[in-house]
């Protein structure tokens, strides 16, 4: 054992130290870069089991650390692993099983997600509405929950900004708190009438990936709307005219429905539906819409 000996201390630590009592059927193999130690311990109940230690160095550019592990039952199972502090790892072991860590849900505080831009497609009592565009930072600040690889959960807040048009020639106008669609005079040149509405939006957000980084998206909106302003500009006896009409009898509370298809963290495809209407209908026009565009950072 003496020149086996020797090699081993070469490629190993000099402050790296074993101490074994009534060590038996001791094994020293070296092979290129790596040196094995093998010793076989008697246990002290006497019951003629051993447990076995095992030592390996290796010389390894860069790294000179040692590792050291027990014996794999495996390679022979005639002696009692008596080192291992569970019967639970000597039967996964003695099976071959690697068993895996359970997956614990990750928390992530989020920013500038579910950055939309779309066509707005109006329908249901749209007499006098053409249609628009909207645009929309549904989740400016959130949280988001990784309850699995390839599965999110996400909620946040954020905002979003609707515009809807009159027809050609047609005006806003609003009476006794009903907003209408009315056809300006002839002498009158409309270069545009148009509905906006802003709104704070509370997303609740699920993301599950497929393949890699593409994956689909749900979200359930639930809308504040803060502002809604009618605004109406057009030329009359060479002069131009700028209405406003603000205090408009939306509702506080609608919601949408919305699923995106595309690439995680990067871009997609969405469409969205309004099933609520925006405006009572004695108090304006009462249609509903659904949205196509591109969903950025889903």
């Amino acid at each position: 054992m003496a020149t086996p000996s020797m090699w081993a201390k070469n490629d190993e630590p000099s402050d790296t130290i074993k101490a074994i009592n009534n060590p038996q059927n001791v094994k020293i193999i070296r092979n290129k870069n790596k040196t094995e130690v093998t010793v076989d311990i008697p246990t002290e109940n006497g019951s003629g089991s051993f447990n076995r230690y095992h030592y390996e160095v290796c010389n390894i550019p860069n790294s000179n650390e040692p590792t050291e592990k027990l014996f794999d039952e495996n390679e022979d199972l005639m002696f009692k692993l008596s080192l291992f502090k569970s019967s639970k790892i000597n039967d996964k072991s003695r099976a071959g099983v690697v068993s895996k860590k359970p997956w614990k849900t990750k928390r992530y505080v989020t920013g500038m997600k579910y950055i939309t831009w779309g066509w707005n497609f109006n329908y249901d009592s749209k007499a006098g509405i053409k249609n628009s565009f909207e645009v929309s930072v549904i989740d400016l600040i959130g949280v988001d929950w990784q309850t699995s690889r390839y599965t999110t959960l996400g909620i946040g807040i954020g905002f979003g900004f609707n515009r809807v048009l009159a027809n050609d020639n047609s005006v806003f106008s609003c009476e006794n708190d009903y907003l209408s669609v009315v056809e300006a005079p002839e002498d009158v040149e409309v270069e545009f009438a148009r509905l906006d509405s802003w709104r704070i939006q509370i997303p609740l957000m699920y993301t599950q990936r497929l393949y890699k980084n593409f994956a689909i998206g749900l979200a359930g909106i639930v809308n504040f709307n803060v502002n809604s302003t009618a605004t109406n500009r057009y030329n009359a006896n060479h002069t131009r005219y700028t209405e406003s009409i603000g205090g408009l009898n939306q509702r506080l509370l609608t919601a949408d429905i919305m699923t995106t298809v595309g690439f995680t963290n990067f871009i997609g495809i969405y469409a969205k539906w309004s099933p609520i209407k925006s405006m009572e209908h004695q108090y304006g026009p009462s249609f509903r819409n659904f949205s196509i565009g591109i969903n950025v950072n889903f």
